[in-house]
Protein backbone atom coordinates (compact mmCIF):
# COMPACT_ATOMS: atom_id res chain seq x y z
CA UNK A 1 0.00 0.00 0.00
CA UNK A 2 1.05 3.87 -1.13
CA UNK A 3 1.93 5.79 1.95
CA UNK A 4 -0.51 8.44 -0.02
CA UNK A 5 -3.06 6.01 0.53
CA UNK A 6 -2.70 5.65 4.22
CA UNK A 7 -2.27 9.33 4.80
CA UNK A 8 -5.61 9.75 2.68
CA UNK A 9 -7.49 7.52 5.90
CA UNK A 10 -5.56 9.49 8.51
CA UNK A 11 -6.56 12.76 6.67
CA UNK A 12 -10.02 12.24 6.24
CA UNK A 13 -12.57 14.22 7.59
CA UNK A 14 -14.47 13.81 9.56
CA UNK A 15 -11.54 11.66 10.34
CA UNK A 16 -13.26 7.45 10.49
CA UNK A 17 -11.60 4.88 12.63
CA UNK A 18 -9.46 2.24 11.11
CA UNK A 19 -8.07 -0.61 11.00
CA UNK A 20 -4.18 -1.80 9.86
CA UNK A 21 -3.78 -4.96 8.40
CA UNK A 22 -0.53 -6.31 7.57
CA UNK A 23 1.28 -8.84 6.28
CA UNK A 24 2.23 -11.27 8.91
CA UNK A 25 -1.43 -10.88 9.92
CA UNK A 26 -1.19 -8.37 12.68
CA UNK A 27 -4.05 -5.67 12.91
CA UNK A 28 -3.60 -2.17 14.58
CA UNK A 29 -6.86 0.22 15.27
CA UNK A 30 -6.24 3.64 14.63
CA UNK A 31 -9.26 5.42 16.42
CA UNK A 32 -8.00 9.25 16.26
CA UNK A 33 -5.79 10.73 13.70
CA UNK A 34 -2.98 11.33 16.33
CA UNK A 35 -1.95 7.90 16.42
CA UNK A 36 -0.81 7.70 13.33
CA UNK A 37 2.10 9.72 11.12
CA UNK A 38 2.78 8.62 7.79
CA UNK A 39 6.09 9.14 6.71
CA UNK A 40 8.06 8.85 3.11
CA UNK A 41 9.37 5.13 4.23
CA UNK A 42 7.60 4.74 7.11
CA UNK A 43 4.50 4.43 9.32
CA UNK A 44 4.48 5.09 12.88
CA UNK A 45 1.65 4.28 15.30
CA UNK A 46 0.71 4.86 18.92
CA UNK A 47 -0.21 1.92 20.56
CA UNK A 48 -2.47 3.21 23.39
CA UNK A 49 -2.89 1.74 26.67
CA UNK A 50 -5.45 -0.28 28.70
CA UNK A 51 -7.42 2.71 29.23
CA UNK A 52 -7.18 3.89 25.52
CA UNK A 53 -6.28 7.00 27.22
CA UNK A 54 -2.37 7.37 26.55
CA UNK A 55 0.20 5.75 23.76
CA UNK A 56 1.62 2.93 25.96
CA UNK A 57 4.76 2.79 23.34
CA UNK A 58 4.94 3.50 19.56
CA UNK A 59 5.65 1.26 16.54
CA UNK A 60 7.26 1.87 13.09
CA UNK A 61 7.49 -0.12 9.95
CA UNK A 62 7.76 0.08 6.51
CA UNK A 63 4.50 1.09 4.27
CA UNK A 64 4.60 -2.32 2.46
CA UNK A 65 4.15 -4.23 5.07
CA UNK A 66 0.42 -2.86 5.17
CA UNK A 67 -2.06 -5.08 3.47
CA UNK A 68 -5.11 -3.50 3.93
CA UNK A 69 -7.19 -0.81 5.81
CA UNK A 70 -10.19 -1.68 7.06
CA UNK A 71 -12.78 0.37 8.47
CA UNK A 72 -13.93 0.11 12.10
CA UNK A 73 -17.23 0.03 13.15
CA UNK A 74 -18.60 3.49 14.69
CA UNK A 75 -20.21 2.48 18.32
CA UNK A 76 -23.80 3.72 17.84
CA UNK A 77 -25.17 6.34 20.61
CA UNK A 78 -28.43 5.92 22.09
CA UNK A 79 -31.05 7.52 20.55
CA UNK A 80 -32.64 10.16 22.56
CA UNK A 81 -36.13 9.02 23.89
CA UNK A 82 -38.54 11.65 23.20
Amino acid sequence: MSPLEILSHVRHTPFEPFRLILLDGAKYDIRRADQCMVMKREVVIGVPDRAGELIEYMLKFHYHVVVRVEPLPVPETPAASA
